[in-house]
């Protein structure tokens, strides 16, 4: 799944350089809206609720977590990159795509989490 994530990353870079649309029907199994409810109602789907990452959680969370962090402040970057004067984005696909990117790695840590525990 990781995997997934990191080609999304590379497909965003790729059709910005390239002027091309970002075109994705699912991430990891999951559609843009699935990404958006599991990470907003993870108890639902995992029995996990949401959650602030400690070092107890081991390696693969935290690591999840920085990876999260990095592609937040990218989204962050991005919207400021790809909008206009008045406000509006200039790159709506790319700045949707960031933002899958990012859900989609918080739902990696909360598959993560619940795992550790079960």
């Amino acid at each position: 799944m990781v995997g997934e994530v990191l080609e999304l990353a590379r497909q965003i870079i790729r059709c910005d350089v390239l002027d091309e649309p970002v075109q994705t029907e699912k991430l990891c199994g999951l559609t843009e809206e699935e990404i958006r409810s599991r990470s907003h109602r993870p108890q639902d789907y995992y029995a996990q609720p949401h959650f602030m990452p400690e070092y107890a959680d081991g390696a693969a969370v935290l690591q999840l977590s920085r990876a999260r962090c990095a592609a937040r402040e990218a989204e962050l970057r991005a919207v400021a990159a790809f909008t206009d004067r008045e406000g509006n984005p200039t790159r709506a696909d790319i700045l949707q795509a960031m933002n899958r990117l990012s859900s989609m790695l918080y739902i990696l840590m909360i598959r993560c989490k619940a795992k550790g525990r079960m």
